[in-house]
């Protein structure tokens, strides 16, 4: 399915279920699509994303990016640390919030949202310092396997129940 991008600007979402299967809500991706993703917005704390099919109306996805830091601590391997350095955080771009419409989940939109994004982080890089793309899940096997898929990396170090995971942009 071909995709369109838009930064939010509407008054007005439409009613859209982002729920598991079970209907429950473990990473609050639709309570924040019906409750937060405005205020997000308009302070500035996320870029919200819309995602449409091509050429339509209809909202399938939406995605929440935002400026951060990755700690040293949080990722595994040693040659991922700049010898000679001193930073004790590496710079990143979050995924804060990123949810599908559940009927159109299993069509590889998460997928091509996530090589979006890795995209606007290499080119935010090439003004910004920005080393890492990075974002927490929760312990789902099937969310940790679709993040190692899209090329993310699972850290060692858990924070308030949930996984960072990262992914070296440059």
């Amino acid at each position: 399915m071909k995709l369109d991008y838009f930064t939010y600007e509407l008054d007005t979402l439409p009613t859209l279920d982002f729920t598991e299967i079970d209907g429950s809500d473990p990473l609050h991706i639709n309570e924040f699509y019906k409750n937060d993703l405005d205020k997000y917005s308009k302070n500035n704390l996320s870029k919200v994303w819309i995602v449409k099919k091509k050429g339509a109306s209809e909202i399938v996805a939406y995605f929440t990016i935002s400026m951060s830091a990755i700690e040293l601590s949080k990722l595994n391997q040693d040659d991922e640390k700049v010898k000679g350095t001193t930073p004790k955080k590496y710079p990143s771009m979050m995924i804060g919030r990123m949810g599908v419409v559940k009927q159109y989940r299993r069509k590889c939109i998460g997928a091509d949202m996530c090589n979006f994004i890795r995209g606007l982080a290499i080119e935010l890089g090439k003004k910004v310092a920005c080393r890492y793309l990075i974002l927490q899940t929760n312990h789902d096997v099937h969310k940790i396997k679709f993040y190692k898929d899209c090329g993310f990396i699972q850290s060692n170090t858990n924070s308030g129940g949930l996984i960072w995971m990262y992914s070296r942009i440059l």
